[in-house]
C-alpha cells in the first residue's frame, strides 16, 4: 500500500468534528460499529450520579423555572470549564431565595438532559465516522487490487495514465485514513469527557444541597 506524509491535523480535525453532530445517524447498541477502546455505555444513568429520587422523572420541568433554565444554558456547554461552571453553581445556590433543594435538583435535571443529549449525539457521530472509515478502507483495498492489475512495465500511454490516477487516489485515501486514525483517540474520549463533567457538576450541586 502506498504511504505518504500525513495530512496536517489542523486541516482535518475540523472536518472530523463536523461529522460528529450528525443527528440523523440512527443510534443503536451494536458493538461492531463502535471503534473506540472505551467500553460503550449509550446512555448515562441518573442513579450513578444522583442519590435519592430521580429529578428527571417528571420530564423537562426544569424549563419552567426561567432562572434555572438560564443557568443550565450557561454552565452546560463544554466551552465553559468545570471550575467556571462550579463557581456559577455555587453563586446561584448562595443567592437563591426560594426552595434551594428543589431548584438545585431541577438544575441537575437540566444539566443531565443537556449533557446526556450532547453525549448521545457525539456517540452517533463516532459511529458515522467509523462507517466512513470502513468505507474508505474498502475503497483503498479496491484501488490497491486495481493497481496490482495494471502492468507497471507497459509503455502504453493510456495504461500509464491509468496507473498514475490509481496511485494518486491511493496515496490520498491512505493519507486521509491514517490521519483520521491518529485523531480517533481524542474523538473517542469526548463522551467520557462529558460524563466526567456531569459527574463533577452533580457532586457540586449535592454539596450545595447539603449545606
Amino acid at each position: 500500500m502506498v504511504r505518504s506524509a500525513p495530512l496536517t491535523a489542523t486541516w482535518l480535525f475540523p472536518v472530523l468534528l463536523a461529522l460528529l453532530p450528525a443527528a440523523a445517524w440512527a443510534q443503536d447498541t451494536k458493538k461492531d460499529d463502535w471503534p473506540c477502546v472505551q467500553v460503550l455505555q449509550p446512555e448515562l444513568s441518573v442513579g450513578a450520579m444522583w442519590p435519592g429520587d430521580d429529578p428527571t422523572a417528571n420530564g423537562p420541568s426544569w424549563r419552567d423555572d426561567a432562572v434555572v433554565a438560564a443557568l443550565v444554558e450557561r454552565v452546560a456547554p463544554r466551552r465553559v470549564t468545570v471550575d467556571e461552571a462550579t463557581a456559577e453553581i455555587r453563586r446561584f445556590a448562595a443567592g437563591y431565595e426560594g426552595d434551594r433543594k428543589v431548584a438545585l435538583s431541577e438544575l441537575f435535571a437540566g444539566l443531565f438532559e443537556s449533557i446526556n443529549g450532547e453525549r448521545a449525539t457525539i456517540i452517533r457521530g463516532i459511529r458515522r465516522f467509523n462507517a466512513r472509515q470502513e468505507a474508505l478502507a474498502r475503497r483503498i483495498e479496491q484501488t490497491t487490487s486495481a493497481l496490482d492489475g495494471v502492468d507497471a512495465t507497459s509503455t502504453d500511454m493510456a495504461v500509464a495514465q491509468k496507473r498514475q490516477q490509481l496511485e494518486t487516489q491511493l496515496t490520498w485515501d491512505q493519507r486521509v485514513f491514517d490521519e483520521r486514525e491518529r485523531l480517533l483517540p481524542a474523538i473517542c474520549d469526548q463522551p467520557f469527557v462529558l460524563e466526567r463533567r456531569l459527574f463533577a457538576l452533580s457532586r457540586t450541586i449535592q454539596e450545595e444541597i447539603g449545606k
